[in-house]
Parts: structure tokens; sequence; C-alpha cells
């Protein structure tokens, strides 16, 4: 089976029960360190709701990108106008950043737009494309960059690289074989592997990638850390909550498994 990424021959790395019913092989590529199953066969049951019932941290994790985004945006980004969230799910994240005054467009082909109706992709090219937990479902990633490349040139998207220690399927909650969406899964040079076919610059700023069309100056980069120093110092101190959010206990009493 050949790697999705670098067409390299992979080779098998474990098999788990996806579903509960199906006995799936996973298969690991010695040079770029994806990680795949086979064909996904499964795949129109695992997506009878677009969105999974054990995706409860759908709402925090949208309100945590856009108010990365917002300050990382703010430096990177200061003169675009046009952004499209790809693969926009509910259109929470695209509401959010329209409530921030960032220029927002939805698109999605699977899911229906609650959020941001109204807002749905009108146009043919964009400054700036997003798109969050949605690489790890992709049955075909260079196809998909293609497109997207097609739309803009600047990709700014989310996914859990593997850990350095690469864990064996039931070691690993991100593998997420309750509802078998997420089907690939990254390395750093996976990801430096993508940007080299397309020509892109790969940067990772606070678990953010970034596919970008120029490269970054080295005092943006600093300017960028200094932000996130910054705003974490200011969590710390000030937005502490009293409270332990449940999101961690509530996906283990799903899932079974550890955050």
């Amino acid at each position: 089976m050949e790697c999705k990424i670098c067409n390299n021959e992979t080779v098998f790395f474990d098999s788990a029960m996806i579903l509960n019913k199906y006995n799936v092989k996973y298969f690991r590529c010695p040079k770029c360190g994806t990680i795949q199953t086979e064909k996904p066969y499964w795949l129109e049951e695992a997506y009878s709701n677009a969105i999974a019932d054990s995706d409860i941290g759908v709402i925090t994790r949208n309100y945590i990108n856009s108010e990365n985004l917002k300050r990382l945006f703010s430096i990177l980004f200061s003169g675009v106008n046009s952004f499209l969230d790809y693969g926009g799910g509910y259109g929470i994240f695209t509401r959010r950043m329209r409530d921030l005054g960032f220029d927002f467009e939805w698109y999605d082909q699977y899911c229906n737009n609650i959020f941001a109706k109204g807002h749905e992709k009108s146009k043919e090219h964009y400054d700036v494309i997003t798109s969050f937990e949605m690489f790890e479902h992709l049955e075909n990633p260079i196809e998909t960059c293609k497109k997207i490349f097609s739309l803009a040139d600047n990709l700014v998207f989310s996914t859990e690289l593997l850990p350095d220690s690469n864990p064996k399927v039931n070691d690993w909650w991100y593998y997420c074989v309750d509802h078998g969406q997420h089907i690939i899964f990254y390395t750093k040079e996976s990801l430096q592997e993508i940007a080299r076919q397309y020509s892109k610059h790969y940067y990772c700023f606070e678990g953010i990638h970034f596919f970008m069309n120029r490269k970054i100056k080295y005092t943006t980069i600093l300017k960028i850390k200094f932000s996130s120093f910054f705003y974490s110092f200011f969590k710390m101190f000030f937005l502490q909550s009293k409270r332990e959010s449940l999101l961690n206990k509530d996906y283990e009493k799903i899932t079974g498994k550890i955050i």
C-alpha cells in the first residue's frame, strides 16, 4: 500500500476494531512517518452523523481557535480581507470570526450550515483558507490540497500530529476508532512534504499549522512568540475558571478513553 503523502511503500503498523465491528489494518510510511488505514470501506456508516457524537469538544475548540487566530492573523495577515472556512461544520467558527471582524465565509460538502447562514462560499479565490480537524478525515490529502490551493494561496489548519513514540492504535485517543472518521495521521515530516509538493512554507504556531505562500521573517516569528507568551501569562493569572472542565470526563464516559 502506497503512502498517500509521499507515495513510498508503507508497512503494516497495527490493527484495531473500528465502530466495534470492523477489524481494520493500519499502515505506516517509513519515509515520512504518516500512518493511514487500509481503504476505508466503512465511511458511509461512520458519517451517518456528520459530526461524531464523541466530538464534544467542538464548541471549546472553535472558541480557542478563534481567540488564537485573532492574534496570529493580526500579525501574519494584517492587510488580508477574505477568508473561507473549508469543511466548516455547523458554521460555529465562521460565525465567531465574523463576530471578531474577519470577513469569513463557510463551505462544507457534508454538513449543514446552522450558525453562519447567508455567508456561504461566494468567491472563486480567497486570501486565506482555514480548515480545522479535517485533515485526519481525508482519503486523498494531496488531491484535497490541490483543490484548496486553487482557492487560496495560504492554508491554516489543525490536526494532532503523531507523538514521537508512535503509539499503537489503542494507546492514543486521536485514532478515534469509536466513530471511524479519522483515517490518516501526520508527522511534521509529512506536512513538510505536502508543503514541498505545493511550493509552500510550513510553520506551526500554538498547535495550528500554516502552509504559507511566503516565508515568514524572523522578526515576525519573534513577535508571534512574544504574543503567545503574553497571552499564556494573561490566561494563567486572569482567565482561570473556578471550576474544572467536564469535557475530559464526558469524553471518557462516551468512549472509554482518556484524552
